[in-house]
């Protein structure tokens, strides 16, 4: 990937969040089957799980959600995916029977530290800009007949 591809997705706030949204589901996925197929054993499921899991996971969204804010659909996206991989998935269901609450909570303290941590005019800022730039509010008005005349006057 290149330098602007990464500004890109720095710079758009849902952009961000698919990214990390699929840095967790990527994450959480290998955490189970490192657990269930790399090394089976009581004590890499509780480290993994009681420690790694909820560190990354914090550390994750606390950093989307400073930048950003906290938006309404990444916790919906997260818990839906949550509960979706526990109901379809065997192994997911048979290591970690809580991990949906663990991922619910993880996923309301990392945001909530973030929001309280965040820049909020930083973050004002951007929604504002994103909103002018969807109304394409975002360039200043310039009249075409009066440009040219007045460009002539100041000379």
């Amino acid at each position: 990937m290149s330098v602007k591809n990464l500004d890109k997705i720095r710079n758009s706030e849902f952009l961000s969040t698919l990214t990390v949204f699929l840095v967790w589901l990527v994450f959480s996925i290998l955490m189970v089957l490192f657990v269930d197929k790399v090394l089976p054993s009581a004590l890499t499921l509780m480290l993994s799980f009681g420690l790694i899991y909820p560190a990354g996971c914090l550390t994750i969204f606390f950093r989307l959600c400073r930048r950003y804010g906290v938006m309404w659909y990444f916790p919906a996206a997260v818990i839906a995916s949550a509960v979706l991989m526990y109901a379809v998935w065997e192994t997911y269901r048979a290591i970690v029977p809580n991990l949906i609450v663990m991922t619910i909570l993880c996923l309301l303290f990392g945001c909530g530290l973030g929001s309280c941590f965040a820049d909020k005019e930083a973050v004002r800022a951007y929604r504002e800009q994103r909103r002018l730039k969807k109304l394409g509010e975002d360039k200043p008005y310039t009249s075409i007949v009066n440009s040219t005349a007045d460009k002539k006057t100041k000379k």
